[in-house]
Protein backbone atom coordinates (compact mmCIF):
# COMPACT_ATOMS: atom_id res chain seq x y z
CA UNK A 1 0.00 0.00 0.00
CA UNK A 2 1.34 3.59 -0.85
CA UNK A 3 2.10 6.09 1.84
CA UNK A 4 -0.39 8.50 2.35
CA UNK A 5 0.31 11.42 -0.48
CA UNK A 6 1.99 8.71 -2.44
CA UNK A 7 0.13 8.14 -6.18
CA UNK A 8 1.09 4.66 -6.96
CA UNK A 9 0.10 3.65 -10.80
CA UNK A 10 -3.33 1.41 -10.30
CA UNK A 11 -3.25 -1.95 -12.40
CA UNK A 12 -5.73 -1.70 -14.67
CA UNK A 13 -5.66 -1.26 -18.67
CA UNK A 14 -5.32 2.51 -19.77
CA UNK A 15 -5.61 3.74 -23.29
CA UNK A 16 -2.38 3.62 -25.05
CA UNK A 17 -0.18 6.60 -24.51
CA UNK A 18 -2.86 7.77 -21.64
CA UNK A 19 -3.85 7.47 -18.07
CA UNK A 20 -7.80 6.78 -18.79
CA UNK A 21 -8.80 3.14 -18.39
CA UNK A 22 -9.99 1.53 -21.21
CA UNK A 23 -13.33 2.13 -22.62
CA UNK A 24 -14.77 -1.72 -22.86
CA UNK A 25 -14.07 -1.66 -19.26
CA UNK A 26 -17.38 0.76 -18.56
CA UNK A 27 -19.88 -0.74 -21.24
CA UNK A 28 -23.40 0.90 -20.62
CA UNK A 29 -26.21 -0.91 -18.81
CA UNK A 30 -28.00 -3.29 -21.21
CA UNK A 31 -30.41 -4.09 -21.19
CA UNK A 32 -31.44 -0.47 -19.60
CA UNK A 33 -32.68 -0.09 -16.33
CA UNK A 34 -37.12 0.33 -16.37
CA UNK A 35 -38.37 4.04 -15.35
CA UNK A 36 -40.10 2.00 -12.44
CA UNK A 37 -36.79 1.22 -10.98
CA UNK A 38 -35.54 4.85 -12.02
CA UNK A 39 -38.35 6.40 -10.50
CA UNK A 40 -37.26 4.57 -7.04
CA UNK A 41 -34.45 6.09 -7.16
CA UNK A 42 -35.45 9.86 -7.97
CA UNK A 43 -37.92 9.18 -4.94
CA UNK A 44 -35.33 7.88 -2.74
CA UNK A 45 -32.86 10.80 -3.40
CA UNK A 46 -35.72 13.72 -3.37
CA UNK A 47 -36.22 12.00 0.04
CA UNK A 48 -32.84 11.85 1.75
CA UNK A 49 -32.05 15.13 0.42
CA UNK A 50 -34.65 17.00 2.39
CA UNK A 51 -32.97 15.29 5.63
CA UNK A 52 -30.24 16.99 7.91
CA UNK A 53 -26.98 14.21 7.72
CA UNK A 54 -28.87 13.03 11.43
CA UNK A 55 -31.59 12.39 9.43
CA UNK A 56 -34.18 14.70 10.53
CA UNK A 57 -36.75 16.73 8.18
CA UNK A 58 -35.31 19.73 7.54
CA UNK A 59 -37.67 22.10 9.04
CA UNK A 60 -39.44 24.24 6.06
CA UNK A 61 -41.61 27.36 6.42
CA UNK A 62 -44.47 27.46 3.92
CA UNK A 63 -46.93 29.80 5.67
CA UNK A 64 -47.05 33.32 4.52
CA UNK A 65 -46.88 34.20 7.63
CA UNK A 66 -43.49 32.35 8.60
CA UNK A 67 -42.39 33.76 5.14
CA UNK A 68 -43.17 36.90 5.62
CA UNK A 69 -40.83 36.45 8.75
CA UNK A 70 -37.71 35.01 7.39
CA UNK A 71 -38.10 37.59 4.43
CA UNK A 72 -37.98 40.21 7.23
CA UNK A 73 -34.96 38.37 9.62
CA UNK A 74 -33.35 37.83 5.76
CA UNK A 75 -33.46 41.50 5.11
CA UNK A 76 -32.22 42.28 8.64
CA UNK A 77 -29.21 39.85 8.91
CA UNK A 78 -27.76 39.75 5.33
CA UNK A 79 -28.42 43.31 4.13
CA UNK A 80 -25.67 45.36 3.23
CA UNK A 81 -25.81 48.86 5.19
CA UNK A 82 -24.85 51.00 2.74
CA UNK A 83 -26.21 49.39 -0.58
CA UNK A 84 -29.39 47.82 0.74
CA UNK A 85 -31.36 50.97 1.86
CA UNK A 86 -30.84 52.88 -1.24
CA UNK A 87 -31.93 49.64 -3.21
CA UNK A 88 -34.99 49.04 -1.21
CA UNK A 89 -35.68 52.68 -0.95
CA UNK A 90 -36.13 52.41 -5.12
CA UNK A 91 -38.82 50.09 -4.94
CA UNK A 92 -42.52 49.57 -3.28
CA UNK A 93 -42.97 47.29 -0.64
CA UNK A 94 -44.72 45.27 -2.86
CA UNK A 95 -41.71 44.03 -4.97
CA UNK A 96 -39.19 43.04 -1.74
CA UNK A 97 -41.15 39.71 -1.51
CA UNK A 98 -40.36 38.71 -5.17
CA UNK A 99 -37.18 40.34 -4.81
CA UNK A 100 -35.92 39.00 -1.47
CA UNK A 101 -37.89 35.62 -0.52
CA UNK A 102 -38.80 34.06 -3.51
CA UNK A 103 -34.87 34.26 -4.37
CA UNK A 104 -33.88 33.43 -1.17
CA UNK A 105 -36.34 30.61 -1.45
CA UNK A 106 -34.72 29.72 -4.92
CA UNK A 107 -31.47 29.73 -3.58
CA UNK A 108 -32.64 27.28 -0.56
CA UNK A 109 -33.66 24.89 -3.49
CA UNK A 110 -30.68 25.32 -5.19
CA UNK A 111 -28.64 24.10 -2.28
CA UNK A 112 -30.95 20.82 -1.81
CA UNK A 113 -31.26 19.77 -5.38
CA UNK A 114 -27.23 19.87 -5.47
CA UNK A 115 -27.53 17.53 -2.63
CA UNK A 116 -30.51 15.61 -4.51
CA UNK A 117 -28.46 15.00 -7.28
CA UNK A 118 -25.53 13.07 -5.01
CA UNK A 119 -27.97 10.87 -3.51
CA UNK A 120 -29.92 10.36 -7.10
CA UNK A 121 -26.05 8.74 -8.42
CA UNK A 122 -26.12 6.59 -5.59
CA UNK A 123 -29.97 5.16 -5.54
CA UNK A 124 -29.36 4.53 -9.44
CA UNK A 125 -26.33 2.75 -9.12
CA UNK A 126 -28.00 0.64 -5.90
CA UNK A 127 -31.30 0.11 -8.45
CA UNK A 128 -28.85 -0.76 -11.10
CA UNK A 129 -27.37 -3.45 -8.37
CA UNK A 130 -30.12 -4.74 -7.59
CA UNK A 131 -31.35 -5.96 -10.76
CA UNK A 132 -28.10 -8.90 -10.97
CA UNK A 133 -27.93 -7.74 -14.02
CA UNK A 134 -25.45 -4.84 -13.62
CA UNK A 135 -21.60 -4.19 -13.50
CA UNK A 136 -22.07 -2.59 -10.51
CA UNK A 137 -22.12 -4.75 -7.81
CA UNK A 138 -21.95 -3.46 -4.20
CA UNK A 139 -22.22 0.25 -3.35
CA UNK A 140 -22.07 2.06 -0.05
CA UNK A 141 -22.45 5.71 1.12
CA UNK A 142 -18.91 7.36 1.35
CA UNK A 143 -17.71 8.76 4.34
CA UNK A 144 -19.16 12.29 3.41
CA UNK A 145 -22.34 13.71 2.09
CA UNK A 146 -22.20 13.13 -1.86
CA UNK A 147 -19.40 10.40 -1.35
CA UNK A 148 -19.72 6.83 -2.31
CA UNK A 149 -17.75 3.19 -3.27
CA UNK A 150 -18.68 0.95 -5.37
CA UNK A 151 -17.44 -2.57 -6.47
CA UNK A 152 -17.83 -3.47 -10.26
CA UNK A 153 -17.55 -5.82 -12.45
CA UNK A 154 -15.19 -5.19 -15.69
CA UNK A 155 -15.65 -7.46 -18.37
CA UNK A 156 -12.03 -7.30 -19.86
CA UNK A 157 -9.82 -7.03 -17.04
CA UNK A 158 -10.85 -10.06 -14.30
CA UNK A 159 -10.18 -7.72 -11.26
CA UNK A 160 -12.57 -5.87 -11.55
CA UNK A 161 -12.35 -2.24 -9.86
CA UNK A 162 -13.17 -0.96 -6.28
CA UNK A 163 -14.62 2.96 -7.41
CA UNK A 164 -14.27 5.73 -5.11
CA UNK A 165 -16.71 8.69 -6.24
CA UNK A 166 -17.37 11.83 -5.34
CA UNK A 167 -20.35 13.38 -6.70
CA UNK A 168 -20.76 17.18 -7.42
CA UNK A 169 -23.53 19.07 -9.13
CA UNK A 170 -21.16 20.89 -11.83
CA UNK A 171 -17.68 20.83 -12.87
CA UNK A 172 -17.94 24.70 -11.16
CA UNK A 173 -18.92 23.06 -7.86
CA UNK A 174 -14.79 22.11 -8.12
CA UNK A 175 -12.64 24.64 -9.72
CA UNK A 176 -8.94 26.04 -8.69
CA UNK A 177 -7.05 24.79 -5.82
CA UNK A 178 -10.14 22.42 -4.81
CA UNK A 179 -9.71 20.20 -7.86
CA UNK A 180 -6.42 18.73 -6.11
CA UNK A 181 -7.61 18.59 -2.84
CA UNK A 182 -11.01 16.69 -3.50
CA UNK A 183 -8.94 13.93 -5.73
CA UNK A 184 -6.33 13.85 -2.99
CA UNK A 185 -8.99 13.21 -0.20
CA UNK A 186 -10.39 10.82 -2.94
CA UNK A 187 -7.14 8.87 -2.76
CA UNK A 188 -6.58 8.89 0.67
CA UNK A 189 -9.33 7.16 1.39
CA UNK A 190 -8.71 4.61 -1.26
CA UNK A 191 -5.28 3.70 -0.11
CA UNK A 192 -6.12 3.89 3.92
CA UNK A 193 -8.51 0.55 2.83
CA UNK A 194 -7.10 -2.32 4.40
CA UNK A 195 -9.41 -5.17 2.90
CA UNK A 196 -8.99 -3.89 -0.96
CA UNK A 197 -8.78 -7.05 -3.12
CA UNK A 198 -9.01 -4.91 -6.22
CA UNK A 199 -7.33 -1.69 -7.74
CA UNK A 200 -8.90 1.82 -7.33
CA UNK A 201 -10.16 4.43 -9.52
CA UNK A 202 -11.14 7.03 -7.86
CA UNK A 203 -13.98 9.34 -9.88
CA UNK A 204 -15.23 12.79 -9.62
CA UNK A 205 -18.59 12.52 -11.27
CA UNK A 206 -20.30 15.34 -12.46
CA UNK A 207 -24.03 15.36 -12.43
CA UNK A 208 -25.06 18.38 -14.90
CA UNK A 209 -23.79 18.79 -18.35
CA UNK A 210 -20.35 21.03 -18.00
CA UNK A 211 -21.30 24.48 -19.96
CA UNK A 212 -24.78 23.23 -20.79
CA UNK A 213 -23.88 20.17 -23.45
CA UNK A 214 -23.67 16.63 -23.32
CA UNK A 215 -21.05 15.27 -24.75
CA UNK A 216 -20.68 11.85 -26.36
CA UNK A 217 -20.44 8.57 -24.11
CA UNK A 218 -16.73 8.28 -25.56
CA UNK A 219 -16.25 11.98 -24.70
CA UNK A 220 -17.25 12.41 -21.06
CA UNK A 221 -14.57 11.03 -18.88
CA UNK A 222 -10.87 13.09 -18.71
CA UNK A 223 -8.46 13.14 -16.51
CA UNK A 224 -7.79 16.41 -15.01
CA UNK A 225 -4.34 18.11 -15.01
CA UNK A 226 -2.68 20.83 -13.26
CA UNK A 227 -1.90 23.96 -15.69
CA UNK A 228 1.62 22.22 -16.20
CA UNK A 229 0.09 19.25 -17.75
CA UNK A 230 0.85 16.95 -14.49
CA UNK A 231 -2.24 14.70 -13.74
CA UNK A 232 -3.86 15.34 -10.25
CA UNK A 233 -3.30 11.76 -9.63
CA UNK A 234 -2.94 9.23 -12.30
CA UNK A 235 -5.81 6.83 -10.44
CA UNK A 236 -8.41 9.68 -10.75
CA UNK A 237 -11.20 10.40 -13.71
CA UNK A 238 -14.04 13.11 -14.11
CA UNK A 239 -17.08 11.01 -15.37
CA UNK A 240 -19.13 13.46 -16.93
CA UNK A 241 -23.05 12.60 -17.77
CA UNK A 242 -22.95 11.90 -21.55
CA UNK A 243 -21.04 8.80 -19.63
CA UNK A 244 -22.41 8.29 -16.23
CA UNK A 245 -26.36 7.90 -16.53
CA UNK A 246 -25.95 4.92 -20.01
CA UNK A 247 -23.25 3.22 -17.96
CA UNK A 248 -25.59 3.09 -14.74
CA UNK A 249 -28.77 3.18 -16.18
CA UNK A 250 -28.70 2.58 -19.78
CA UNK A 251 -30.64 5.29 -20.39
CA UNK A 252 -29.66 9.13 -21.47
CA UNK A 253 -28.98 12.19 -19.00
CA UNK A 254 -31.46 13.65 -20.48
CA UNK A 255 -34.01 11.01 -19.78
CA UNK A 256 -32.96 10.47 -15.93
CA UNK A 257 -33.66 14.73 -16.31
CA UNK A 258 -37.04 14.40 -17.64
CA UNK A 259 -38.00 12.04 -15.10
CA UNK A 260 -36.79 14.04 -12.26
CA UNK A 261 -38.73 17.14 -13.54
CA UNK A 262 -41.97 15.24 -13.27
CA UNK A 263 -41.63 14.95 -9.50
CA UNK A 264 -39.65 18.10 -8.54
CA UNK A 265 -43.35 19.57 -8.27
CA UNK A 266 -43.87 17.93 -4.87
CA UNK A 267 -40.61 16.84 -3.97
CA UNK A 268 -39.59 20.72 -3.40
CA UNK A 269 -42.64 23.01 -4.02
CA UNK A 270 -41.85 26.70 -4.18
CA UNK A 271 -44.01 28.00 -1.16
CA UNK A 272 -43.48 31.65 -1.89
CA UNK A 273 -44.83 31.24 -5.33
CA UNK A 274 -48.00 29.77 -4.15
CA UNK A 275 -48.42 32.15 -1.18
CA UNK A 276 -47.01 35.07 -3.21
CA UNK A 277 -49.86 37.59 -2.88
CA UNK A 278 -51.09 36.98 0.44
CA UNK A 279 -47.87 37.23 1.33
CA UNK A 280 -47.06 40.57 -0.19
CA UNK A 281 -49.70 41.98 1.39
CA UNK A 282 -48.61 40.86 5.02
CA UNK A 283 -44.93 42.15 4.40
CA UNK A 284 -46.27 45.94 3.32
CA UNK A 285 -48.63 45.79 6.49
CA UNK A 286 -45.70 44.78 8.78
CA UNK A 287 -43.33 47.38 6.81
CA UNK A 288 -46.01 49.78 7.83
CA UNK A 289 -46.44 48.75 11.24
CA UNK A 290 -42.32 48.91 12.12
CA UNK A 291 -42.08 52.06 9.81
CA UNK A 292 -40.20 51.12 7.37
CA UNK A 293 -42.54 52.03 4.56
CA UNK A 294 -45.62 54.92 4.23
CA UNK A 295 -48.89 53.51 3.13
CA UNK A 296 -48.61 54.19 0.04
CA UNK A 297 -45.71 51.33 -0.49
CA UNK A 298 -42.98 53.92 -0.12
CA UNK A 299 -39.74 52.42 1.59
CA UNK A 300 -37.82 55.48 3.43
CA UNK A 301 -33.97 55.28 3.38
CA UNK A 302 -32.94 56.36 6.86
CA UNK A 303 -35.62 54.27 8.50
CA UNK A 304 -34.13 51.14 6.62
CA UNK A 305 -30.40 51.73 7.54
CA UNK A 306 -31.46 52.09 10.83
CA UNK A 307 -33.60 48.52 10.95
CA UNK A 308 -30.39 47.25 9.67
CA UNK A 309 -28.16 48.40 12.29
CA UNK A 310 -30.38 48.54 15.52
Amino acid sequence: MARRGEQSLQNYPRIDGGLLARDELFPKQLPPLSLSSIDKAIDAAFTRCKKSKTGEELEVQETPEELVSLCISHLKERSDPILSPFFYSQMAVEDVFDMDAVAHEMQRQRMRIGVFYQFLMIELMRQAGATGRSKIKHVFDGSREGDAVADVDTPTFGNGLRLYISVKKSEDTVGGQDVGGVIRRLEDIAKEEKNLTSPYLCVIAIATPPRGKIAAYSDSRKVRCTKDGRAYSPNCEYWSPGFIYPYITGLTPVDIYKRSVEKVRDALPFYTLKVREEATRLLKDRFIQMGLSDRSGKIDIDRFFDFILH
